[in-house]
């Protein structure tokens, strides 16, 4: 069997299927479509909703946020990482997104200072009716009280360094759990612990599986896990 080259510049002729011109056609055929299906996969693959990552003080002692940025990101989620001090303009961003009809999950996640701050994107997101599906934080050192449009937030902390537990808003319905790491982990270290943050996967794949209900994953039998006084 052979194929036929036309070109404006060459007499036509006739190639074998084993002439490297054939082979190098083949491959290039090959190759396109697998590009193609692997983008069309990839675009398949991914989930609704964002996880908004908030580091803490000067972006150095809160690297365990983009670790999970980049693991989130491999799983299919669309995420961003900040310092805690821009908490603000991105909730603007997430209002403005929200009130143009984009109604994907809202996750929320930050160490430190940043885990203070993801309260209080919450907290301005609830003045216009906007829900967060998620808050995960790590060790947060000021926070406010969680208001009543989250749904579910884990407060892994540390209650033996700067940490604090979380309390809620009397409206709140959602789920609440305060999490007592200080047997494992101390407050530099709580955001890059390999265990928590695949717990933390875990969780945001479960808010984020696109209509597939998924258990999210329990503590630790050893953990002290407590919903803070409302």
């Amino acid at each position: 069997m052979s194929i036929v080259l036309q070109g404006s510049q060459r007499p036509s002729r006739t190639l074998s299927w084993t002439s490297p011109a054939a082979v190098l056609l083949i491959l290039c055929t090959v190759f396109a479509a697998t590009l193609a299906g692997s983008t069309a996969a990839d675009a398949a693959a991914r989930r609704p909703g964002k996880v908004y990552l908030y580091r803490g003080l000067m972006n150095v002692f809160s690297l365990g946020m983009d670790q999970l940025a980049s693991k989130l990101q491999a799983a299919g989620v669309a995420t961003s990482v900040s310092n805690h001090t821009l908490w603000s303009s991105e909730a603007n961003e997430m209002i403005a997104k929200y009130q143009a009809g984009n109604r994907e999950p809202i996750i929320l996640m930050g160490h430190s200072a940043g885990a203070d701050a993801t309260i209080s994107v919450a907290r301005k997101l609830a003045q216009y009716n906007i829900p967060v599906a998620l808050i995960v934080n790590f060790d947060p050192v000021a926070p406010d009280a969680v208001p009543s449009n989250v749904k579910q937030i884990v407060n892994h902390y540390v209650a033996t360094g700067w940490g604090q537990a979380v309390a809620a808003d009397k409206r709140f319905k959602g789920k609440l759990a305060n999490v007592n790491e200080s047997r494992t982990t101390n407050h530099f270290s709580i955001d890059k612990d390999e265990a928590l943050q695949r717990q933390t996967v875990a969780r945001v794949l479960a808010v984020t599986a696109g209509g597939i209900r998924r258990k999210p994953p329990a503590p630790p039998k050893d953990t002290q896990v407590s919903a803070a006084p409302q």
